[in-house]
């Protein structure tokens, strides 16, 4: 059994962190892009996303992170970063194109060294 979907947030500089947990599907995607949104209207527009306890991402999740990666670069000009991924997970959503969106980091350090630069 996959846990709920959670996800808590913490602000680093001008960094939104979003630390991601359980299973991402329907339900959990609609809490993501609730959650990017609120960061959105706040006037963030860097974030970095920790995937390090996802345990499963559905075909929903993959569309809702591709829908909070389109709205943070396209329609507001911000970046995004992701670490934690799963082999599977990371080809996955390097096949869906979300990291033609999203930055790919190793680390949460090379996250936000990343967002940090611009």
């Amino acid at each position: 059994m996959y846990q709920q979907f959670s996800a808590t947030t913490e602000t680093r500089d001008q960094i939104e962190i979003i630390r991601l947990k359980g299973y991402i599907e329907d339900t959990g995607g609609t809490m993501l892009k609730q959650t990017v949104q609120s960061g959105l209207d706040a006037g963030f527009s860097l974030f970095a996303l920790d995937c390090t306890e996802v345990e499963l991402i559905s075909s929903p999740g993959v569309a809702a992170l591709l829908d909070i990666a389109g709205m943070i670069a396209d329609d507001f000009a911000g970046q995004i970063s992701v670490w934690g991924l799963d082999k599977h997970h990371s080809t996955v959503l390097e096949m869906s194109g979300f990291f033609f969106m999203a930055h790919q980091a190793s680390s949460e350090q090379e996250s936000l060294d990343f967002l940090a630069v611009g």
